[in-house]
């Protein structure tokens, strides 16, 4: 691959950018505007919901298009207009409602402009640190309680979040029709719309920027960045990725808590 070949990077956030404890280093924030100053499109394709990305990324000064909720919404910030978006069917998401009041589990629901949790602890996990900077800025709306889960589901529904799930219960959901059942986690769930995932939303995304796909890297680090991974003129794991995923693309990069994106995009494209 050389390195004039790439035209635009799309990273993971979680456990690629940001380090465990959830920072992002001096080193990886320079590199990426280096990238940016090159004309290199720099972007991000995460399971967060476009705003929040948004705002986590205003944070170290990068400003960038972003595709969330794992390739569900492509956002761009600077003129705030969704270029596309795929929703969850009516009639899924009350079956996907439906089994979750069955199984007793708690779950997050996000939409455009929302984020509704079915109890306080769900609550609490949708709490986060730019949760304020969310409902000031971007007017997100945070809602809990049966209530507001019902109206929600009223509404146009991008993803369902589970966490602590059993293959037993996740098992329940793939069988729901015309959803994806996906994971950035350890025991948890994330439900959207079918035919969706990461490798949907780059392809999304380059197409809107007039890129074509063997002129991009992707770069992550669990099994939902698999399909962005692997669909791309380069696919970059990070070292903290588990062996699955290293042993499904050409080249592994240092880990996130050693900058190992950073270094990935120095090696490729600087």
């Amino acid at each position: 691959m050389k390195k004039e070949l790439i035209r635009m990077i799309v990273s993971d956030i979680d456990g690629t950018m940001l380090h465990s404890d959830g920072t992002m280093s001096e080193y990886t924030v320079q590199v990426i505007h280096r990238a940016q100053e090159k004309g290199i499109l720099f972007t991000v394709c995460s399971g967060r919901f476009p705003e929040h990305a948004h705002a986590l990324l205003k944070n170290y000064g990068i400003f960038c298009p972003v595709c969330g909720n794992n390739g569900v919404t492509l956002w761009d910030a600077r003129s705030n207009t969704v270029l596309k978006d795929h929703l969850i069917s009516p009639e899924a998401v009350r079956a996907i409602w439906s089994s979750a009041c069955e199984m007793r589990l708690s779950c997050i629901i996000f939409g455009r402009g929302f984020v509704a949790s079915s109890d306080e602890t769900a609550y609490r996990m949708a709490q986060g640190r730019f949760t304020d900077v969310l409902k000031r800025e971007y007017g997100i709306a945070y809602t809990v309680g049966r209530e507001a889960v019902e109206k929600a589901l009223k509404m146009p529904v991008n993803k369902f979040y589970f966490y602590h799930l059993a293959e037993s219960e996740k098992a329940v959901f793939i069988s729901i029709p015309g959803i994806t059942v996906t994971s950035s986690g350890h025991q948890n769930a994330e439900i959207i719309p079918a035919g969706c995932n990461k490798a949907g939303g780059v392809v999304e995304m380059a197409g809107s920027y007039g890129v074509d796909l063997k002129h991009v890297m992707t770069i992550g680090d669990y099994e939902n960045d698999l399909p962005m991974l692997t669909s791309v003129g380069l696919g970059v794991a990070m070292g903290n990725a588990s062996e699955a995923v290293k042993a499904k693309v050409r080249y592994v990069t240092d880990t996130n808590d050693r900058d190992g994106m950073a270094k990935a995009i120095e090696r490729f494209v600087l």
